[in-house]
């Protein structure tokens, strides 16, 4: 169940109407639900936090911790709890719930140092913290291509290979081992797309340590950046985008 909910926290999110609850209201909505007797113990202790906002037919509780959050939806009879996606019919995206960006104060050195490789030739800069193997990133992969996105922005991507992926550190790898920005970004848009040439890709001992200690400064970028999934999206000031919407205004 861990799991599930923690995942369900990386869907992609285009909307931003939701009013902010009391994190007491939010507490006592998750209490009335199924899942609290398996998250009580950590709520209790503080390890997890719980937060939600109401929608016009039901709240999104999120709980989360410093790996990650999770949303699941409670009807506001109180009576059902979902688990899973609720899609919109008319973008067809899940729906996630929008919470108020925290400033960034952290250090843009190390997010810059972080940053692996960039591409696309537009005049603002967008920070990306991804995953190749994520779902939600080869998703938003499609619409981004679709909406020519780097057009628009100038993109800095930075990887988190979450470790419930087992094949994302080969797929980085491959994209990292190339010689040139252009070649990576190449790379690292097939590799979203499904090109398997990863697969058969075995860097040498010397590029691999070469990635692993980009990948540590690439760690620690996403630290401070405060990142909990992927894909997240970060302005030129390193303020987190959280309505994705914007991306394509």
């Amino acid at each position: 169940m861990k799991k599930v909910v923690l995942s369900l926290g990386l869907a992609l999110s285009l909307f931003a109407s939701d009013k902010l609850l009391a994190p007491t209201k939010a507490k006592n909505i998750l209490e009335k639900t199924p899942l609290y007797s398996q998250l009580k113990s950590r709520v209790e202790k503080g390890i997890l936090k719980v937060k939600g906002v109401e929608k016009k037919d039901f709240y999104i509780i999120t709980v989360y911790d410093k790996r990650g959050e999770g949303n699941f939806f409670v009807t506001k009879d109180l009576k059902y709890t979902i688990l899973g996606n609720i899609l919109n019919n008319k973008t067809k995206t899940p729906l996630r719930a929008e919470y108020p960006a925290k400033k960034f104060s952290g250090n843009k050195n190390i997010v810059k140092e972080g940053v692996l490789f960039s591409f696309g030739n537009g005049d603002k800069d967008l920070y990306v913290v991804t995953d190749p193997e994520c779902p939600f990133c080869q998703k938003f992969e499609k619409m981004a291509k679709k909406a020519k996105l780097g057009e628009k922005y100038r993109i800095h991507v930075i990887f988190l290979p979450l470790s419930f992926h087992k094949h994302s550190k080969d797929m980085i790898y491959y994209i990292l081992s190339a010689d040139s920005d252009a070649e990576k970004a190449k790379r690292f848009h097939e590799t979203l797309t499904g090109d398997t040439k990863w697969a058969s890709f075995t860097p040498t001992k010397e590029k691999k340590a070469e990635i692993d200690a980009a990948l540590k400064k690439s760690k620690k970028a996403v630290e401070e950046l405060g990142a909990k999934g992927t894909p997240s999206f970060y302005d030129e000031n390193m303020n987190e985008i959280k309505n994705r919407g914007k991306l394509f205004q």
